[in-house]
């Protein structure tokens, strides 16, 4: 994704922290946020490949997440969602899966939930200063970052990865 397309979605996410009252650095609870969004949301033992789906009408709000993901794959597909909902120009209804070639608004709900559950700040908070000063994130910092913004392993790494504190071929072998 090209840089002018990420600093456009960096600023959707300042700006839609602001909006519902998170600063720059802190974690989200989801369940608090979906419930003061008023977004119906049903979770829904799905097969393995369908994440999730939003729609809106109106005012009205829905998004339909699969139960049978871990909760960290929940998260990010509920932040993938929210950008659907509240920040794509262009909704469309559609389904998320996990695999296959995704449009560019596909890529960017995904940058979008990275940023959103994982605000850089926050990130940057989390690493020791001398990983900082070393440029090697350890295990138990990566750990500790998926904990306190509850994600998953992967997404953790995709955004370590995508703020630069570690290299594509070290997400691989993580």
């Amino acid at each position: 994704m090209k840089t002018p397309v990420i600093n456009v979605i960096e600023n959707h996410v300042s700006k839609f922290r602001q909006i519902v009252g998170l600063s720059d650095a802190e974690a989200v609870n989801l369940k608090s946020l979906i419930r003061k969004l008023n977004v119906l949301t049903v979770y829904r033992d799905l097969s393995l490949d369908f994440s999730g789906m939003s729609l809106k009408s109106g005012d009205y709000r829905f998004m339909l997440i699969n139960s049978a993901h871990s909760k960290g794959r929940q998260h990010f597909t509920i932040a993938h969602e929210l950008y659907h909902l509240y920040a794509d120009p262009k909704p469309m209804p559609h389904i998320c899966k996990l695999e296959g070639k995704k449009s560019d608004s596909e890529q960017c709900a995904d940058a979008f939930a990275l940023m959103f559950l994982m605000p850089s700040a926050g990130v940057r908070q989390m690493i020791p200063d001398e990983e900082l000063l070393s440029g090697k994130i350890s295990m138990a910092t990566i750990l500790r970052i998926e904990h306190y913004f509850s994600v998953s392993h992967a997404a953790a790494l995709n955004r370590l990865c995508d703020m630069g504190f570690i290299t594509k071929a070290e997400r691989e072998t993580l």
